[in-house]
């Protein structure tokens, strides 16, 4: 017989279960508070997934490990939230509510846990209170994290009283970094407003998020300890990734000076961007002598079982390999490292990351927040928009130039912008001229206070040309939950119930909420196809079946079925026909290829026509004030007239002048591409 930690068994499996699903807040702090040592949170499930495998993990593969997560001992499990959920609808074609109803009858021993961006949600921009309210009290999880990419508390105020006031365990999250301007002291402030917003730290476990995994043995140690000497009850929770290669001694310098919970995920599954394996750890601490509530029998069957499937997923890895200790300059956060790579790699500009990271390590500086999503978001797209910029106008010699430029006025001058030479301060006041719409709300105050202030003044006239002075007039200094009205949700559910064509479920209205025009396209697939992405084989999802006798075996509703390719016919006027059989019943399906649809694609070329700047997605035509726009109708110069999304952000495109709309030549969610035509407009008449 194996003896582990604490002289628990490998045959006395339950004991190992210290926490679960029902008890209150108060009793899960307490249990923890009580137990020797540390214990985890394996992220397995969610943050390895979005870290090194662009939320490509399917919960087809993530069931098998449910078994062993159910006798592992875990403190929780973080299956879901951050961007899973919206892969999840939008790639996967699985959604968040059947994940969690999966996972609760398989493993009902484990706390689930989800990752929520305050008043994003699990979505990109903030939302009305109302909605808020809605959604946190519908969703079935037990452990609610909770951070503010701004370190902006107010945020969190309406999904803390929610979780709460369900009895459900409340996870403020400080956003975390290593830079001049944020010191302990700084932290201790932003605890200090945790406390008070959830009245005490009884029923609350407070997370330490090192998205970039920046933080080192000395300053974490700094930061743990000074935390547990003002609150010395407060139970921490350390989460960190790994890219700069140091993350264990970190782990063990966190568990040293009082971090009760550790975030770790299976060894099988760690590449370079995620979290720490599970095993080593346990390891690790076990040497140095500090107790590890952990099954290990069920950790390495965990582990075992992730080998069987992880080599389905080497396509979604980021093709940048290593860690990366030059993280500590340009902090791309975990999350956002594989999916940027991915957005390169589609947008033809995979070999530019270099110089991104760069320029990014240098407007870090400028704008000072963290880079956790939505913000990575944010900071990718405006860096990525600088670089390509000047790449297209000047070539490998431009970006250099304008790094050169960020660098002298950065590191030289210590931003100066008065002892820059009267050419590079004109260059500098064009420098985010082109940034996407969530910059421009970002310095605006519409996601919050930035951490430590405003930019200065010369970011807004670079942004904004002759109109910021009266933009910074506009700026916010209260939470978006204070100045964003609340919406209509009956008129939501009616709109989402006349695009369906039936009423909507809950989930499915929830889903919408998030994310309107993926939620519908989900919806519509689901439809189409059925269980197909939770039954499937991940190599027959990815790839189907190629050669006539290729054959998948699976059980649906209890029922066996089996489908085999017979023939794959030739191609005729842009259609296939592909013969299956289906439990040996032969069955032929026409498959139109990008060739059956050909449409011509017009450009905007004259001034009256509109053009898309970016490729991407129209997700809206006209806006939330006034509502859809159709031909006809009288725009003025700077109303939003559509939004653009990319990249996960808004990109609203504006009246150039007072118009009448005389034809709208794109529809909502189509993709279209930089320069193709949007709108005709017709100038109006200037009256005397």
């Amino acid at each position: 017989m194996v003896i582990f930690n604490n002289q628990k068994t490998e045959n006395n499996q339950n004991s190992w279960i210290f926490v679960r699903p029902g008890i209150s807040p108060r009793e899960i702090v307490q249990k923890v508070r009580e137990l020797p040592g540390v214990c985890f949170v394996s992220v397995g499930m969610r943050d390895a997934g979005q870290s090194d495998y662009k939320n490509r993990l399917r919960i087809y593969d993530l069931e098998t490990l449910a078994p062993y997560y159910n006798e592992m001992g875990l403190f929780s499990a973080e299956c879901h939230g951050g961007a899973r959920w919206h892969v999840g609808i939008m790639n996967r074609r699985e959604s968040p509510f059947e994940e969690i109803a999966i996972l609760r009858k398989l493993m009902p021993n484990v706390l689930l846990q989800t990752l929520i961006r305050e008043t994003n949600l699990w979505g990109y921009r903030p939302y009305p209170k109302n909605i808020i309210e809605h959604v946190v009290s519908v969703v079935d999880i037990d452990v609610w994290r909770c951070f503010s990419f701004l370190n902006d508390v107010r945020n969190m105020r309406t999904v803390a009283e929610v979780v709460m006031k369900r009895e459900r365990l409340f996870e403020p999250a400080i956003s975390y970094t290593v830079a001049p301007w944020f010191d302990t002291q700084y932290y201790l402030k932003v605890v200090d407003e945790i406390v008070a917003l959830c009245g005490g730290v009884d029923e609350i476990i407070l997370c330490i998020k090192d998205m970039a995994g920046v933080g080192t043995v000395k300053s974490i140690t700094e930061l743990i300890d000074a935390i547990k000497q003002k609150y010395p009850e407060l139970v921490i929770n350390y989460h960190r990734h790994i890219t700069d290669g140091l993350a264990i001694p970190v782990l063990l310098a966190a568990a040293r000076a009082g971090a009760k919970i550790l975030d770790v995920e299976e060894d099988t599954i760690v590449r370079f961007y995620g979290h720490s394996p599970i095993l080593a750890v346990e390891a690790m601490l076990r040497e140095e002598g500090i107790p590890v509530h952990l099954n290990r029998s069920s950790a390495e069957k965990a582990v075992q079982k992730v080998r069987e499937w992880i080599r389905d997923y080497e396509w979604a890895e980021s093709p940048f390999k290593g860690f990366d200790h030059m993280v500590t300059r340009h902090k791309m956060p975990g999350g956002a490292f594989p999916s940027s790579f991915e957005q390169a790699e589609k947008g033809g500009f995979l070999f530019l990351m270099p110089y991104i990271l760069e320029v990014m390590s240098l407007y870090n500086q400028i704008v000072k927040y963290f880079d956790v999503t939505p913000g990575s978001q944010i900071t990718w797209v405006t860096c990525s928009g600088i670089v390509n910029k000047y790449a297209k106008e000047k070539g490998e010699a431009g970006i250099k130039h304008v790094i050169g430029l960020l660098r002298k006025f950065v590191e030289e001058k210590n931003q100066n912008f008065n002892a820059m030479e009267p050419e590079e301060q004109a260059e500098l006041l064009t420098l985010f001229r082109g940034a996407p719409g969530d910059f421009k709300n970002l310095i605006l105050g519409h996601y919050g206070m930035l951490p430590v202030g405003w930019p200065a003044d010369w970011v807004y006239q670079s942004t904004f040309g002759d109109e910021w002075q009266e933009k910074i007039k506009e700026r916010k200094e209260t939470s978006p939950l204070e100045s964003i009205p609340d919406e209509d949700l009956s008129t939501l559910r009616k709109q989402l119930d006349e695009e369906l064509g039936r009423p909507a479920t809950e989930e499915e209205f929830i889903l919408y909420l998030m994310h309107p025009k993926d939620a519908i396209d989900f919806i519509k697939f689901r439809e189409k196809y059925g269980d197909a992405p939770l039954v499937l084989p991940t190599k027959v999802w990815r790839e189907g079946l190629k050669k006539p006798g290729d054959k998948v075996d699976f059980e649906l509703d209890d029922k066996p079925y089996t489908i085999e390719l017979v023939s794959i016919g030739n191609e005729t006027d842009g259609v296939i026909h592909v013969v299956l059989k289906v439990n040996n019943k032969t069955k032929v399906f026409n498959v139109e290829t990008p060739r059956a649809r050909k449409t011509e694609i017009r450009r905007a070329t004259k001034p009256n026509e509109i053009g898309s700047p970016i490729n991407g997605t129209v997700w809206r035509i006209g806006n939330p004030q006034r509502g859809t726009l159709k031909v006809g109708d009288i725009v003025r110069k700077g109303e939003e007239i559509a939004n653009i999304e990319a990249m996960k952000m808004e990109n609203p495109i504006l009246a150039p002048f007072d118009a009448q709309i005389a034809e709208i030549c794109v529809k909502v969610n189509q993709m279209v591409g930089e320069g193709q035509l949007l709108f005709v407009l017709q100038p109006l008449e200037k009256t005397t």
